[in-house]
């Protein structure tokens, strides 16, 4: 995976997405649905839920969290041992595998395109500072004569696509994040932009990102509307969907937030759509993560990733690493 960092990144994002805005502004989403969760609902979960679970909804993003000890836990079940009491913490996310199913294999082979958007925000601004911060990046996935790389390239690291600022301070150690994962044709606009940024980049690699890093959360409402149209000519075809989730790594963000929250712990997490959670707790008792991967316990070290291949074949998913540690105090 190869960055494009900062304001390299904004500079290339901002000029694709002014002419896509020219060419388009007159013309009716093709993918309502989608332009609506990009406009309004991605930072109104209740909205999203109340208005948009229907037939053709798509599955929202489900967080499993792997205890080395008890195997895989849901979200709510993760529980709040060894929490911290209070803290300005520092975070750090990275993608450690990317698995898509037989199915959505074949997918990302037909449609040739798609994208994994990360939004990492603040729950309370930095001293001195009137807003909230917002870190994005997106990956890119252009496979080469339609086929995916091999498992073991199918990373992405956030971090190297925000520079300098791999990490995300979070005052009082609680935010929100988004996960969405999604595909499109590689003739349309967004897939086109991307081809772009490789070909002005000079990149070569099929998966490859940009990353916004200490954006303003009113410029995280630009970029929204700004994805949704640029995507907007083509229907999307999703493999999850995520509105902002509030997570907690303190006590005193957990206490300060009403709603449906999210445990934030060290250690590696699986994000896999939410209409797949039953299949996977019916096999998961003989599952293990391994190298960043699901396969059945005991499989030796060096047959990881062809176990993977055939482990829980109709479930795509994420595989993400967690770090925290506290901020230095200021004077």
């Amino acid at each position: 995976m190869l960055p494009v960092a900062g304001s390299a990144a904004l500079t290339l994002f901002s000029g694709v997405a002014k002419g896509a805005q020219d060419d388009t502004q007159s013309q009716p989403p093709a993918d309502q649905d989608t332009f609506d969760f990009w406009t309004q609902d991605i930072r109104n979960p209740e909205s999203a839920d109340a208005r948009t679970r229907g037939i053709r909804s798509a599955p929202r993003a489900s967080f499993v969290y792997f205890d080395p000890r008890n195997g895989f836990l849901a979200g709510s079940d993760i529980g709040d041992d060894g929490l911290r009491d209070t803290g300005d913490l520092d975070v750090m996310v990275n993608v450690d595998h990317i698995r898509p199913s037989a199915v959505d294999q074949g997918r990302f082979a037909n449609l040739e395109g798609g994208s994994l958007r990360i939004d990492v925000q603040q729950g309370t601004p930095m001293p001195n500072l009137a807003e909230r911060l917002a870190w994005t990046a997106i990956a890119g996935f252009l496979p080469d004569n339609r086929q995916l790389p091999p498992l073991k390239e199918m990373t992405f690291q956030p971090g190297e696509t925000w520079g300098k600022m791999q990490t995300v301070p979070l005052p009082g150690g609680g935010g929100r994040w988004t996960w969405n994962f999604f595909l499109q044709k590689r003739k349309s606009r967004w897939m086109q932009m991307f081809e772009v940024i490789r070909r002005n980049k000079g990149l070569l690699a099929p998966i490859f990102g940009l990353g916004l890093p200490a954006i303003a959360v009113t410029a995280l409402a630009t970029v929204d509307s700004v994805v949704a149209e640029i995507s907007k000519d083509e229907r999307t075809q999703w493999l999850f969907q995520s509105p902002d989730v509030y997570f907690y790594d303190t006590k005193q963000a957990r206490d300060s937030f009403e709603g449906s929250q999210l445990r934030l712990k060290k250690g590696m997490y699986v994000i896999m759509p939410s209409d797949k959670l039953g299949a996977f707790a019916k096999q998961q008792s003989g599952l293990t993560l391994k190298d960043g991967l699901i396969v059945p316990k005991n499989t030796n070290g060096l047959e990881v990733e062809s176990a993977a291949h055939e482990t829980i074949q109709d479930i795509t998913y994420l595989t993400v690493g967690v770090s925290s540690r506290l901020r230095p105090a200021t004077r």
